[in-house]
């Protein structure tokens, strides 16, 4: 009996450590940006990184109830419209010179605005640029906020 006791006793002790310990390293952590995967970024969205993205830059910001991100990546010119229409979420934001499908044709390339997108609850809105690079070629850049 002596020794359940005991074994119960270093378990509980143990657990308590555990908990407290990642608790500790979520404090450290909140506010403190590192690289993260592209796609990993895109998952805590609620996105999919398009499959022929190259140059992927992407970082995220800790904190105790999750993460923002931000970065960027390049993808054909021909495929930065299709891909931001895919993009599931709230599109209601007004954006100056946004068609239908929310998507605003600038000079310089597209933007989109996402409230609410379906992936982590931290994340308000999603602020997303393709930014033309020549004829073929456009610069995603997409930045998440937490309100």
């Amino acid at each position: 009996m002596k020794w359940f006791i005991a074994l119960t006793v270093i378990a509980v002790l143990g657990g308590m450590t555990y908990v407290v310990a990642g608790v500790q390293q979520a404090i450290d952590d909140t506010g403190k940006e590192h690289s993260v995967a592209c796609s990993k970024a895109m998952a805590g969205i609620g996105w999919k990184l398009p499959g022929n993205a190259s140059d992927q830059r992407c970082t995220e910001v800790g904190g105790i109830f999750g993460a923002t991100w931000s970065g960027s990546f390049r993808i054909p010119r021909a495929d930065a419209r299709p891909w931001l229409a895919s993009l599931p979420g709230d599109r209601s934001r007004p954006v100056n010179k946004a068609g239908p499908d929310g998507i605003a044709e600038w000079e310089d390339g597209l933007y989109l605005s996402i409230d609410s997108p379906p992936g982590h609850p931290q994340v308000d809105v999603v602020s997303v640029h393709a930014r033309w690079e020549g004829k073929d070629s456009a610069v995603v850049t997409f930045e998440t906020f937490d309100y």
